[in-house]
């Protein structure tokens, strides 16, 4: 049997076959998530997402009881990213939502060029390792 729409086609591995989004990726658009929820709040506004049929709003990162000062950490699914030799440490962002605007984007570049991939990579194999193990559970 031959499949004319076979006939510009090359066939490949399936282990070659893209994942999906890198965890890199997913944390760079969790970034631009925390941008825009501070812009809706410097705006008086909630940024919402929605995420299949569910809408929810972002989790900040970062908290104030100023308005001035931030305090917060940067995360990935749900967990603290450790930064080297600040272990046990939270982020102090100065300079209102303007400055943790620009503090956000200068973590969003650093994640691009790849300088947080070690972290990421250590925090990704954890969320595997514990959906892994709830699967072998159930």
């Amino acid at each position: 049997m031959s499949f004319s729409f076979l006939s510009g086609v090359e066939f490949v591995d399936e282990k070659e076959k893209p994942k999906g989004a890198s965890p890199r990726d997913k944390f760079i658009a969790n970034v631009d998530q925390q941008i825009k929820s501070y812009e809706s709040s410097a705006e008086g506004k909630k940024h919402s997402v929605t995420t299949g049929k569910k809408t929810r709003e972002v989790r900040l990162w970062f908290s104030s009881t100023d308005n001035e000062n931030f305090i917060g950490d940067l995360r990935f699914a749900g967990m603290k990213i450790e930064i080297p030799g600040k272990k046990g440490k939270s982020i102090k962002v100065t300079g209102g939502i303007p400055g943790l605007i620009a503090f956000l984007g200068q973590v969003k570049e650093a994640a691009i060029k790849g300088e947080l991939d070690k972290e990421i990579s250590r925090l990704h194999a954890a969320v595997k390792a514990r959906r892994a193990g709830k699967t072998k559970a159930q």
